[in-house]
């Protein structure tokens, strides 16, 4: 069944729980080695600081040191996410497909591990209060095409596989999924959203999913899947269909 799987706003990441078990090492490796930058930081504020005739100081910017220290720790975790990233895309290339939902399928295996990867990135991103630097800084880290002039910083987009174009709009609480469940089936397919797109609120764009330049897609509405909208025409409905004039 295709459904988003996050409970934060960050990007739609599930994780098999046998993989994720298995592997935990992987994202408290991250998580510890994001912290290490961190901790040079504060090392030199307290070395620099904390003594005689300095203490003041010390107090009066202890507000900075944290503001600081939230976006190292921000830019340290994404990248060491792709530097995993990195090493897991060259052990297996990400494939578009449909695949055996087994942990016994290198294509479904890597995908999981994949999402490990960028899972802590995506958590401490999704917790700035500037909410942009999550769609627009953070997913492009991980191959995400995201164009100028749109607007998307509350909608969930898949972290791979996804193409979005400029001046495009996607409403609030949109998903859009590069990948799907389906019983034993695992979908993986590629999302283009071309130019001057608009896509109403609480809409679900599946995986294959093309839609072209200037169409719009109505509120509450969902693709099917590799479905094509095509340019200059409205779409709405479960699933999404021509609309009427």
């Amino acid at each position: 069944m295709f459904q988003p799987a996050s409970l934060k706003g960050d990007s739609p990441t599930p994780i098999d729980e046998r993989i994720r078990n298995k592997y935990l090492f992987l994202y408290v490796m991250i998580i510890i080695l994001s912290l290490i930058p961190c901790s040079i930081f504060e090392y030199f504020y307290i070395l620099l600081f904390w003594k005689a005739r300095m203490y003041l100081f010390f107090f009066l910017l202890v507000p900075f040191n944290l503001v600081i220290v939230f976006y190292i720790l921000q830019v340290s975790a994404i990248l060491f996410s792709v530097l995993f990233l990195t090493i897991l895309r060259l052990l297996y290339p990400p494939k578009e497909g449909i695949f055996t939902r087994d942990i016994k399928d290198k294509n479904y295996f890597f995908w999981n591990l994949r999402n490990i990867a960028k899972k802590w990135a995506l958590f401490v991103t999704a917790s700035n209060p500037f909410p942009w630097l999550k769609n627009r800084f953070t997913l492009r880290f991980f191959g995400v095409k995201i164009g100028k002039k749109g607007i998307c910083d509350n909608s969930w987009i898949s972290s791979e596989f996804v193409s979005v174009g400029k001046n495009v709009i996607i409403g609030m609480n949109s998903t859009l999924l590069s990948f799907g469940i389906e019983q034993d089936k695992f979908i993986l397919k590629k999302i283009i959203i071309e130019n001057d797109v608009i896509i109403g609120a609480k809409c679900i764009i599946l995986p294959g999913t093309h839609i072209k330049k200037n169409a719009k897609l109505s509120a509450h509405s969902y693709t099917n899947f590799n479905e094509i909208l095509k340019e200059n025409l409205i779409y709405s409905g479960h699933p999404a269909k021509l609309k009427e004039n």
